[in-house]
């Protein structure tokens, strides 16, 4: 059964001076089957960040739809996307996106934080969690004093801690040496196996 399902997608940009436009994305249609494990790809500037942004719910499309369990994620309102997509969403980014003022503990437990969960129920979540990324010895630093692969394997269990019914990665290893780019693919690797799409 297809978690999730892209039907007819558009996305035409209008640039800001000239009018000019643009067109990302033109008539695309696929699903994705729960537990698949799928790569994007293409060269720069062929849609995949205007895709992956759609599929987030961070951007709308221009004309088409997206099904997650059937639930067209394209008409929702802002405030039913923003709760949407805390219950049903994981996103990795290239640049990580934590937070420096945080430590990688309060990063990762963010979104239960934004979701009211309790206390008890964030603890039990990460550790397991922390615990295979390979990341618990260091919960309580911050991320200006860690490699740029604890930061990635923080934002993915950031990503994780949710348990959500998809993850999207963008470009997840671009900010990465070859060793950590390794190690990320490995872990999305074991991670998928476990059942996560």
């Amino acid at each position: 059964m297809a978690i999730l399902e892209v039907r007819n997608l558009k996305k035409i940009y209008t640039t800001r001076f000239g009018g000019n436009r643009v067109q990302a994305l033109a008539d695309l249609n696929f699903s994705v089957e729960k537990g698949e494990y799928v790569a994007i790809m293409g060269e720069s500037g062929s849609g995949k960040t205007t895709l992956l942004n759609i599929l987030a719910a961070l951007d709308k499309p221009t004309a088409g739809e997206v099904l997650l369990n059937n639930k067209n994620i394209v008409t929702l309102g802002e405030r039913e996307i923003s709760k949407f997509r805390r219950e049903n969403l994981g996103f990795v980014f290239q640049d990580f996106n934590l937070l420096d003022h945080f430590s990688l503990k309060d990063n990762i437990l963010l979104p239960l934080v934004l979701a009211d969960a309790p206390v008890q129920e964030m603890e039990e979540r990460l550790w397991p969690i922390a615990e295979k990324l390979g990341i618990d010895v260091l919960l309580e630093k911050y991320p200006y004093e860690v490699s740029g692969g604890q930061k990635q394997r923080a934002a993915v269990a950031r990503a994780l801690i949710t348990r959500p019914q998809l993850i999207l990665a963008d470009e997840p290893t671009g900010a990465l040496d070859s060793r950590a780019t390794d190690g990320l693919l490995k872990l999305f690797g074991t991670i998928n196996r476990e059942g996560q799409t």
